[in-house]
């Protein structure tokens, strides 16, 4: 971006304090999120349950990918805020889990072909009969989670090695700075080199194996519906909502943790600019898939964009774009509220919430026939508990690891200023 800037000569060892109150508010969440699970609706249950996963796993892999992207562009502007990015890692094991725990749902997310001779009476659907096969759709998935997040764990296990070398602290530390240690330069040379290796192939692999999980998680909901647009709108929502979180977070942290001195006007500048352009790319990819569908006239095209327009969803559908585009379009656009904490912390709060209620759209539609949008206590309940697991899981890594890099893997990042060699010239 623009503002390069030199890094300062020394930067504090802080980690986020966490308090009692705020681990019991989290705790709280989620027994929120148990009891909406357990008294609400058997089908209006399992449907909360599911497009929350898909909404708080991609806000964690937005989160870190947006580290990745920083780390393999030599960003200097971004490194106060790379730490609390690559923070979103903490939701990983979570989420895995919770995809495990969810799977007993999938005959309600998947009804229009789970179960024995649907697909295979239904001319369509045996044309994917192998793609649509469970065990197979599991284990692509399973296999894929486990290569993504292992592959983004072995990104976060090279940016913290050089920094917790020597450093009272959890067993963990120790974990991390074992094996061979060359010497602080050395270490955090390798691991910048290493890094930069894991980052390109782990950003090709998050646009295949996110892309894979958009397609079995999302888009077989309505089986007879098919779009190639449908993975790139998944993951630019991912890349967006991890954006808007990494904002809400840096507020709230640079006040908490009295980081004024290093996270700047520059910071929320950057950052909002990012926010405000892939409002606008999120609005361009979608647009192009709906306009090539809108002019195709094809049936089996246009059910997906019907459902969401039917009077029951349109509402919320309206709501959806003017939190992810229309609005931080608007706030964003001028130069000055991008650098007014509270304004950019606020409007990236709003792009959460559409992000929200596009993974809420992209699957309940698709399989809900009531008269009315299932949205009320269970919905929300069940949501209020994802929130407390994800803020958990982000508190407990920013509370055991350095929220800043230290000045070892600063000195790493490549400036951006080239010497040219001049030759003199003689004159005659």
């Amino acid at each position: 971006m623009a503002h390069s800037g030199d890094f300062p000569a020394r930067v504090p060892f802080r980690r986020l304090s966490v308090s009692g109150a705020a681990w019991g508010g989290m705790a709280l969440l989620v027994l929120v999120g148990v009891a909406a699970a357990v008294l609400g609706e058997h089908e209006r249950m399992w449907l909360a349950v599911h497009y929350n996963w898909l909404f708080w796993s991609s806000v964690a892999v937005g989160m870190v990918l947006f580290a990745i992207s920083q780390q393999l562009t030599n960003s200097r502007w971004s490194w106060p805020l790379r730490r609390i990015a690559l923070a979103g890692i903490g939701f990983f094991p979570v989420s895995f889990v919770l995809f495990l725990l969810k799977l007993p749902g999938r005959p309600v997310w998947f009804e229009h072909w789970w179960g024995e001779g649907k697909v295979q009476a239904d001319p369509i659907l045996a044309a994917k009969a192998v793609w649509l096969s469970p065990t197979g759709m599991l284990l692509r998935d399973l296999i894929g989670l486990l290569v993504l997040y292992g592959m983004m764990a072995w990104f976060a296990y090279h940016m913290l090695r050089p920094d917790l070398h020597g450093v009272k602290g959890p067993g963990i530390y120790r974990t991390i700075t074992g094996g061979e240690w060359r010497g602080v330069a050395e270490e955090a040379l390798r691991s910048r080199k290493l890094s930069l290796r894991i980052g390109a192939v782990t950003a090709i692999l998050n646009a295949l194996i996110w892309g894979m999980i958009a397609i079995d998680q999302a888009m077989t909901m309505l089986p007879h519906w098919f779009s190639t647009m449908f993975p790139v709108t998944f993951l630019v929502s991912t890349f967006h909502s991890g954006l808007a979180m990494t904002a809400v977070m840096m507020v709230v942290l640079r006040r908490h943790l009295k980081l004024e001195e290093y996270i700047t006007g520059a910071q929320f500048h950057d950052l909002g600019k990012l926010i405000f352009a892939f409002a606008v790319f999120w609005m361009y990819v979608n647009w192009s898939q709906y306009v090539v569908i809108w002019y195709g006239q094809l049936p089996h095209e246009q059910e997906f964009f019907v459902q969401r327009f039917h009077p029951q969803f349109a509402l919320i559908t309206e709501i959806m774009v003017a939190c992810v585009f229309v609005f931080p379009f608007l706030a964003l656009l001028p130069r000055a509220p991008k650098k007014v904490p509270g304004v950019l912390a606020g409007v990236s709060a709003v792009v959460v919430i559409g992000h929200w209620l596009e993974r809420y759209l992209i699957t309940i539609p698709s399989v809900w026939g009531g008269s009315h949008a299932p949205f009320g206590l269970t919905e929300i309940g069940i949501s209020l508990g994802f929130a407390g697991l994800f803020f958990a899981s982000y508190a407990w890594f920013l509370s055991t690891f350095p929220v800043l890099p230290s000045p070892a893997s600063l000195a790493t990042i490549p400036s951006p200023t080239i010497t040219v060699p001049v030759r003199a010239v003689a004159r005659s």
